[in-house]
């Protein structure tokens, strides 16, 4: 009988302590909701944050009340009179929390801070990896983020975290490259924690297409976002992000969106993936200054040169097509409609209404890319009877990819609802957003 109490008593006890979780992580996710509609949205009152969530007015105004207190929400003034009492509307507070950015490469460094609205507040170009051991190129990352931070004047106690935006593969569940880029000296090098530990920050690693697609998220306050939209990513290479009712889709590994290692044609040109006939052999900057180094006329014309290596070979090529030149033209025009197969695949793989082009590669053609896209996407998408497929150019330039990873990472820290839980995420829902971030 005693026996039986106990065993009533623990699993009361027990049952009791599950539900007091529950009710925990229900609290955090209508918090960290809440935080991201009124970012997305820019300016909300209590009353509309209730009709978008479904949430007793109560539950609203005492969430806000806590993240007000905490400093990560303002009341910025108030709604047009409907013949009633004026709204007050709620704002994001810009400087109460700030992510770090950080594209890596062999040539240069980028290095961006970003606000809570994930607005750029300054950035830092410095020099590459080059052939330094990656434990040298650390130390110094930490210490130029630190400097950025000073010179910016932003209390490092308000920078949540480092995003880190690097090309595929990686493997995101251990936090290493897995590729040859910067060099093959970083492939298998644990980069998220040794930076964590020189740095004293919480890193994130991802994948710069990823990167990219978050940003423009994030940046372009759309509201509520789409149940799945895709950025094309072009820089070295041909990527794309993917998000999920606003959250990046990474997969298993964090190497989701490889478009440009779709194969269009089995024969076709051997890829550096070990595949054949891939977008990217087609469409990528390497292939388009193959493709014009073939001319020598063209290569003299332009003063096209192997040792600068094929990106800045190949923004002469675009800047020379955007301002009409016929064979630059008709260049980049054969790489944008080969890219635009690839694109349709993926639209018809998850059923797309829009894609956005982001990166430095299209930083100066963007308006021929996307209208020679759109064109093969109103003629071959299999969902173009029941609706269209748009195509826009992303609205955060080069930088796209850093100002992205800040992002990334004021998102994991700050929204954790929005981040999709795969398998390459390390994503926990912390215990006080506002406090401890």
């Amino acid at each position: 009988m005693l026996q039986a109490q106990r065993l009533q008593t623990d699993q009361w006890k027990s049952g009791t302590r599950v539900n007091a979780q529950l009710r925990a992580r229900s609290a955090e996710r209508t918090r960290s909701m809440i935080l991201d509609l009124i970012r997305a949205h820019g300016r909300i009152s209590r009353v509309e944050l209730a009709a978008l969530t479904g949430l007793t007015e109560s539950t609203i105004s005492s969430t806000v009340r806590e993240i007000i207190a905490d400093g990560l929400v303002l009341e910025t003034g108030f709604s047009e009179s409907t013949g009633g009492k004026r709204r007050t509307l709620l704002g994001i507070n810009h400087a109460a929390r700030h992510g770090v950015g950080l594209t890596i490469d062999h040539e240069r460094l980028t290095y961006v801070v970003a606000d809570f609205a994930g607005e750029l507040v300054g950035s830092l170009t410095a020099e590459g990896t080059g052939d330094v051991h990656p434990d040298n190129v650390i130390v110094r990352m930490a210490s130029e983020v630190k400097s950025l931070l000073r010179d910016l004047q932003v209390d490092p106690v308000s920078v949540v975290g480092i995003g880190v935006a690097s090309p595929g593969p990686l493997d995101g569940r251990a936090g290493v490259l897995r590729g040859r880029q910067p060099t093959p000296e970083w492939s298998g090098y644990p980069l998220r924690g040794r930076l964590e530990d020189v740095s004293g920050y919480r890193v994130a690693l991802d994948n710069d297409a990823t990167c990219g697609a978050v940003g423009e998220l994030w940046t372009s306050r759309r509201g509520a976002p789409r149940p799945v939209s895709a950025t094309v990513y072009m820089a070295d290479g041909i990527g794309c992000g993917i998000l999920i009712d606003g959250g990046a889709f990474h997969g298993t590994s964090a190497n989701a969106g490889e478009l440009g290692h779709i194969c269009l044609d089995l024969n076709g040109p051997k890829c550096s993936c070990g595949g054949r006939g891939c977008v990217e052999v087609y469409a990528g900057p390497a292939a388009v200054v193959a493709r014009a180094s073939k001319d020598r006329a063209l290569v003299k014309r332009l003063d096209l040169d192997p040792d600068r290596g094929h990106r800045s070979n190949f923004a002469r090529i675009v800047k020379n097509a955007a301002r009409g030149d016929e064979q630059c033209l008709e260049l980049v025009t054969f790489s944008a409609r080969h890219l635009a197969r690839g694109i349709v695949t993926l639209c018809n793989i998850l059923d797309l209404d829009e894609v956005f082009l982001s990166g430095p590669g299209f930083s100066e053609a963007g308006a021929i890319y996307s209208l020679v896209i759109q064109d093969e996407l109103d003629a071959a998408t299999f969902m173009r009877s029941v609706h269209p497929v748009r195509v826009d150019v992303a609205n955060i330039g080069s930088e796209a990819a850093a100002l992205g990873a800040a992002t990334l990472i004021l998102q994991q820290e700050l929204t954790p609802h929005s981040v999709l839980r795969s398998a390459g995420s390390r994503v926990t829902l912390p215990t006080q957003l506002g406090a401890g971030a």
